[in-house]
């Protein structure tokens, strides 16, 4: 049996400074059934709406007038609020420059869409974003969902999460002194 997925009681924070633009956004989310959607300008005003309202689901475009994305992103994912904190990100671009794209995975957003974006894209990376579990890493350099997203094996070659490598049992301080002096 297909499972179908109910939008129609999901909160949408759009944020773009194009008006066209968060105009055909905003028609594209009434049509999967969303209702209440709130749409700003500006990474400012957007945080004013985040803090005080209750939001399942943010569509952002990348290049913000008063904001860098990663900044944004950053302040997001770095909440003491959980609702905020975990909450789906997609960013709309209408330049796919890899720097860009990079710089928001880097960030710790959801997913990337290209502009236009048709209606069945848009709704393909809704519905991945809510169906796919993705745990949710917070490093000194990083806070969001985890960016390997792709099933199997870790690629061969050095790891840098405990969770690559086989079960190991935690070695005792001693032991791991000993282990350094043998190198």
């Amino acid at each position: 049996m297909e499972e179908r997925l109910n939008f129609s009681e999901l909160s949408t924070l759009v944020v773009d400074g194009e008006r066209y633009s968060a105009s055909i956004i905003s028609q594209i989310l009434r049509g999967f059934g969303m209702t209440r959607i709130n749409v700003v300008g500006t990474a400012e005003d957007a945080k004013k709406h985040l803090v005080t309202g209750i939001y399942h689901l943010l569509i952002t475009e990348i290049d913000l007038a008063d904001s860098s994305l990663g900044d944004f992103v950053s302040w997001i994912r770095h909440s003491p609020k959980d609702k905020l904190r975990y909450i789906p990100i997609v960013v709309l671009t209408g330049y796919t420059f890899f720097s860009w794209v990079e710089t928001a995975r880097d960030s710790g957003v959801n997913s990337v869409v290209r502009k236009p974006v048709s209606p069945a894209v848009l709704f393909d990376h809704i519905a991945w974003s809510a169906r796919t579990e993705r745990p949710f890493i917070d490093a000194d350099g990083y806070a969001g969902p985890c960016r390997r997203f792709r099933f199997g094996e870790p690629a061969p070659g050095f790891s840098r999460r405990v969770s690559d490598s086989p079960a190991v049992l935690p070695m005792t301080d001693a032991a791991a002194i000993a282990d350094e002096g043998e190198t």
